[in-house]
């Protein structure tokens, strides 16, 4: 749960939000894959769990990328900057070469 305090008065509650977020991430993974990419850039921090899940699908992830760089690979692959993945559709992709 991004941000937030919980308390609980089990482990199988404290397992029981676990599962939820997992799942949480595992739909935003799907959304991002939705895309059909193959190279994922972020500019903030990627966890294991939803690294693991987009190398299985073939996603290099690139995590930590400043605000200016990732606005020169928008400039210089032709793609856009995408702030939500619910409508892949909306979103144009960039292509190069090489990374």
């Amino acid at each position: 749960i991004f941000g937030a305090r919980v308390k609980v008065d089990s482990t199988g509650k404290l397992a029981e939000l676990e599962r939820a977020e997992r799942e949480k991430m595992k739909t935003k993974v799907d959304a991002i894959a939705a895309h059909g990419i193959n190279v994922f850039i972020n500019r903030q921090l990627v966890y294991n769990y939803p690294e693991s899940l987009l190398t299985e699908k073939g996603i290099m992830v690139i995590e930590h990328a400043d605000f200016e760089g990732v606005e020169r690979l928008s400039l210089v692959t032709g793609g856009e900057i995408a702030s939500t993945f619910d409508r892949p559709d909306l979103v144009k992709l960039g292509h190069c070469d090489l990374i």
